[in-house]
């Protein structure tokens, strides 16, 4: 009985752990750059070079404009995409 609810906990722990591990990777990024419209949408054209997909904001007053954008940060097929949760102007 004993080594079963030891069994128990260890799966409990690695579970949480394995969520919080998820966490931490998929957690909240910055991005700073310049929003520009194209053909799929919005994009960043970030200060470190990379660009961006948005998701989940229309920046439609905000082209040509300095921004920094927070969200989600996720890298797929289609290049790197962030779900942006705020958008603040740029501080120079």
């Amino acid at each position: 009985m004993m080594k079963s609810n030891l069994m128990k906990c260890l799966a409990v722990m690695l579970v949480i752990g394995l969520m919080a591990a998820t966490g931490a990777i998929a957690g909240d990024s910055s991005v700073t750059g310049t929003v520009e419209k194209t053909d799929a949408g919005f994009v960043i054209a970030g200060d470190d070079g990379a660009t961006y997909n948005v998701a989940g904001a229309d920046l439609t007053k905000l082209v040509g404009q300095t921004v920094k954008a927070t969200g989600t940060l996720e890298e797929g097929p289609a290049g790197k995409t962030l779900t942006v949760i705020s958008v603040e102007p740029a501080e120079k």
